[in-house]
């Protein structure tokens, strides 16, 4: 398979090392490998608030850092340690809707999660995922979490 190699406009999947980014990112795996186009892998960090962090930074726990690193994860997660070259990641500092729909602005689609990190269980979409349904300039998916009854419908 050659995916990637074409002209098209990339999948755009946003994650937060959730497990519903993790679904996300499988989502989008899966839509750029049958439309043989490029995923590109976005991570959004912003600056801590925190007095402490201002005053003592640690280098090594920067924010982007930590974020690519993240990224690094759950690439390797999805494919094993040989990630295709049609895979690009990014980390980006800003609010992670701005930084997704900017990073959706010539995409094919947009992937991301129902909710992300902020451990609120709800069957409502997540402050992110609903940004980036209203204001994304290409289509977005939102990849819901498995139903808790699925597995009984089987």
């Amino acid at each position: 398979m050659q995916t990637g190699q074409t002209l098209s406009p990339p999948i755009v999947c946003g994650v937060d090392g959730s497990e519903g980014s993790r679904r996300a990112l499988h989502e989008a795996v899966t839509l750029a490998r049958a439309l043989d186009t490029r995923l590109e892998v976005v991570m959004a960090w912003q600056h801590s608030t925190s007095m402490y962090d201002a005053y003592f930074p640690s280098p090594e726990q920067s924010p982007k850092v930590v974020a690519y690193s993240t990224l690094q994860e759950l690439v390797t997660a999805e494919f094993g340690q040989l990630v295709p070259d049609w895979v690009r990641l990014r980390a980006e500092s800003g609010h992670p809707g701005s930084v997704l729909v900017e990073a959706a602005r010539d995409a094919a689609m947009l992937v991301v999660g129902s909710r992300g990190l902020s451990g609120l269980a709800s069957p409502f979409l997540g402050s992110v995922s609903l940004y980036c349904a209203t204001q994304a300039p290409c289509p977005v998916l939102v990849v819901r979490p498995p139903r808790p009854d699925a597995a009984a419908n089987v």
